[in-house]
């Protein structure tokens, strides 16, 4: 049985899309991860070129706060790509491997990587999705749009928060402190997983409220110092 397959990929960064997972916040939904392909996820948070690639745009990324542990499925998906465990999965054969199937942009990483037309032909196939992408704020508002048609915006300071709103974008927004309007992650308030909950697909549910959730992970201490600056702005 196939473990996951390769959905797109640049001379530097590949996405792979597995297909089992034992997360149990999320619930078992297929899990795309988009790493660069030359250095191990490891020693890409350690130099800090995960800032520049595949987590561009978070402030949370080098180790600043981020919940993922690269070391443990990020770095075992990269050994397994470089072994040639995984192959091309052409878009016309989507519907055979999402359909059914609920789906998890960016279990690390940033979905918006992903061609758009991917992104939709993968919305449209599956039986749902949740995601957020960070690199929002660095792209033309009409591209941004684009994605955030599908998913979250990610927040993380107060400033970027206001922007997000201020462009009508629902987002994701991880801080200490609860924003008005918002409604707290229901993995957290009410133990259900991301597979049964499905509201964090962008403006897809143009009246849901956006997302809050209190960071979370071994990193929490700094990621709570990463989202509180600045908050008076």
């Amino acid at each position: 049985m196939k473990r996951g397959y390769i959905l797109w990929e640049t001379k530097k960064i590949v996405c792979i899309a597995t297909l089992k997972t034992t997360n149990r916040k999320t619930g078992n939904m297929i899990q795309l991860w988009f790493l660069e392909k030359g250095k191990p996820p490891v020693e890409s948070v350690k130099s800090g070129t995960d800032s520049k690639t595949v987590c561009k745009g978070c402030v949370f990324a080098s180790g600043a706060g981020c919940y993922v542990n690269v070391g443990q499925a990020p770095q075992q998906i990269w050994r397994a790509y470089h072994k040639g465990i995984y192959e091309f999965l052409p878009i016309k054969e989507y519907g055979e491997v999402f359909k059914g199937r609920k789906v998890r942009f960016g279990a690390y990483g940033n979905p918006s990587l992903l061609p758009i037309s991917l992104v939709k032909r993968i919305s449209e196939v599956s039986s749902g999705w949740t995601g957020y992408f960070h690199d929002w704020q660095e792209m033309k508002p009409e591209k941004a749009k684009q994605y955030a048609d599908f998913l979250m915006v990610s927040t993380e300071t107060e400033k970027s928060r206001k922007k997000a709103e201020k462009l009508g974008f629902r987002y994701f927004h991880v801080s200490p402190l609860q924003p008005k309007n918002t409604r707290e992650c229901l993995s957290d308030s009410k133990g259900l997983t991301c597979e049964e909950c499905l509201l964090c697909v962008g403006n897809a549910k143009p009246n849901q409220k956006s997302i809050w959730i209190n960071p979370h992970g071994s990193r929490k201490k700094k990621a709570v110092e990463q989202a509180l600056q600045g908050f008076a702005v």
